[in-house]
């Protein structure tokens, strides 16, 4: 087995070391506090109820909404909405934001770190080909403002897959600390959306939840619009 067939594998089996970890944890909790959870949408009033079991978890509570998403963008099949979704149920539309951006910021650059010292190699771990094709074929990452201004937009846009543009920011001009700033910037708005909108229905306002989502929605068509566009294939003009 060659040098970076092993690199691959080793990457691949401690993310799903970590991954089944991060299960187990998820499970013994909702094992202990499934029915609390539960009865706090059944209560007459969820925001006094989910208020009274954030504190019953002590301290720790925050921290584990921060390792949950610093987890997510550094496993890159692990799904985002629904951390970002729990993190305004428990923390509100604000304080739920503010945690799942410090844990984008931690994970964006562990990230970062990883495929700098690992290369290519990182990434082919957790992406395909024809990712990195797509990649390949956008003109603007090959300057480093344009990759900003290009990176901002893309990470600003709901419904485009920003997993392996962080893994494949290290391949751009970039620079480390303004790629984290830009890109966590730019993630910033859609996260206060989707944690607001946990707020939301969690407060029984589901129209306004509705709304958000509609926000959403209608951002990830346009996003999706745009990420082909930008990532369209060259391969087949002269």
């Amino acid at each position: 087995m060659q040098s970076s067939d092993k690199t691959k594998k080793l990457i691949r089996c401690t993310a799903w070391a970590i991954t089944g970890c991060l299960a187990g944890l998820l499970i013994w909790f909702f094992t202990l506090y499934g029915r609390d959870i539960w009865n706090i949408f059944l209560s007459d009033n969820p925001s006094a109820a989910m208020e009274a079991f954030i504190r019953s978890l002590g301290g720790w509570g925050p921290f584990v909404l921060v390792l949950l998403q610093t987890l997510q963008i550094a496993i890159a099949f692990l799904p985002g909405e629904p951390v970002e979704l729990a993190a305004g149920i428990l923390y509100g539309g604000f304080w739920g934001s503010i945690l799942c951006l410090v844990g984008v910021l931690i994970g964006s650059a562990l990230v970062y770190w990883l495929v700098a010292k690992l290369g290519k190699n990182a990434i082919d771990a957790f992406h395909d080909g024809k990712s990195m094709r797509k990649f390949n074929s956008i003109p603007a990452f090959k300057q480093e403002k344009s990759a900003e201004i290009l990176t901002f937009l893309l990470f600003l846009i709901p419904g485009i897959p920003k997993d392996f543009l962080t893994f494949a920011a290290p391949l751009t001009p970039m620079k480390p600390l303004r790629f984290l700033l830009i890109s966590t910037a730019a993630r910033a708005p859609g996260m206060f959306i989707t944690t607001f909108a946990g707020e939301s229905l969690l407060a029984g306002n589901f129209w306004m939840a509705a709304g958000l989502y509609g926000i959403l929605f209608v951002g990830a068509v346009i996003g999706f619009f745009f990420y082909r566009r930008v990532t369209r294939e060259r391969t087949d003009r002269p």
